[in-house]
């Protein structure tokens, strides 16, 4: 029954402002939850609202320091954004954290595999994403490999792009799905963050069991707790 209105604003305690449940986050998962570093000397800050495709923004994208930043209108979306740097940065490999992905993604990405475009990709993905579509998952699992995909309570979307010569980092307010609204991304040849997001992703392969994508709901709440 809900508490009248009255009394949570007279309860000593208002339930409101409980203290929470301990989220369901393995704290394994990021044990390095920060970098501190100086803001880059060198960014290009555009409203991208007009650009008529992901590769007229990526065009910009040099091993100089420079960090793109800017807006769109969802005229293109993350998977866009992915194939444009990969044409810039030639085969590499792939870190994806997203909250969602679509099946049109995920077939975009087994495409850029079968090209040789990705050499490996990994998917960090939230619980839901497997109970929702565990048929995309079971597909991740057969194209990208059984070790490919792993889970958490997430909503962070970013990219890692990293061969030889190139370190790329894409952080995004869009999911890997089509975008139809005004989205954010940064993206810029950057070591040292590039290499973070990496080791976050190392941490969460290293810790947490393949199997543990396929579990329950019940049986992932109690893990992560039992680890925490």
């Amino acid at each position: 029954m809900e508490m009248p209105l009255l009394d949570l604003l007279t309860s000593p305690v208002n339930p409101l402002l409980k203290a929470s449940a301990p989220p369901v986050v393995d704290p394994l998962v990021i044990t390095t939850p920060m970098v501190r570093r100086k803001i880059p000397a060198s960014r290009v800050i555009e409203d991208q609202r007009r650009a008529a495709s992901a590769a007229a923004v990526v065009a910009q994208l040099e091993r100089d320091g420079t960090e793109l930043v800017g807006l769109t209108r969802g005229q293109f979306s993350l998977t866009e954004l992915i194939e444009a740097v990969l044409e810039r940065t030639g085969p590499a490999e792939l870190g994806i954290s997203t909250w969602t992905a679509a099946s049109t993604s995920v077939e975009a990405m087994l495409r850029l595999l079968q090209t040789g475009q990705i050499t490996g990709c990994r998917w960090l993905v939230d619980t839901t994403f497997v109970r929702r579509v565990p048929a995309l998952v079971a597909e991740i699992r057969k194209q990208f490999g059984d070790n490919a995909i792993r889970v958490t309570r997430t909503h962070a979307k970013f990219v890692t792009v990293v061969n030889q010569e190139w370190q790329v980092a894409i952080r995004s307010s869009m999911n890997l799905n089509q975008n139809p609204r005004m989205e954010s991304f940064e993206l810029g040849h950057d070591p040292e963050l590039c290499s973070w997001l990496v080791g976050v992703m190392d941490q969460v392969w290293t810790n947490q069991p393949r199997q543990m994508a396929e579990a329950s709901h019940a049986a992932q709440t109690q893990w992560f707790h039992a680890h925490g």
